[in-house]
C-alpha cells in the first residue's frame, strides 16, 4: 500500500466505527515484530477531531522532503549530510518532537 498518494477510498473508520466512503489513512500504529496497523478516518471525524490525512501530518512531510533530497544529494550518505540535508533532518526531528506523546 503506498501511504503517500493514497485518496479517499471506501473503508471503515476507527473512529465513528462504521463504513465510510471517504476514509483515508490517518495514523500508522508500528509494531516491534509482525506486521503493523493502520487506522482509518472519515471526513466528518477527520474534522470533529483534528486528524489529517497520514500523507499531510508534519513529520511525515519533513521526512519524504529528507529522504527527496539524500536520493540526489552526492554529499549526503553515511560519513554525513551536507548543510541542507542536515537542515531537512533537523526539521524532520522538530516535527517528531512535536508529535502528542
Amino acid at each position: 500500500m503506498d501511504q503517500t498518494t493514497e485518496g479517499p477510498r471506501f473503508g471503515w473508520c476507527h473512529w465513528h466505527k462504521g463504513p465510510s466512503g471517504s476514509a483515508v489513512l490517518v495514523r500508522v500504529i508500528e509494531q516491534g515484530s509482525g506486521p503493523g496497523a493502520g487506522l482509518y478516518a472519515c471526513a466528518p471525524c477527520r474534522e470533529q477531531r483534528g486528524l489529517h490525512p497520514f500523507a499531510e501530518q508534519p513529520d511525515e512531510v519533513a521526512y519524504r522532503g529528507y529522504l527527496d533530497h539524500t536520493a540526489e544529494c552526492t554529499r549526503c550518505g553515511r560519513a554525513g549530510r551536507c548543510d541542507g540535508g542536515k537542515r531537512l533532518w533537523d526539521a524532520y526531528r522538530d516535527a517528531l518532537d512535536a508529535l502528542p506523546a
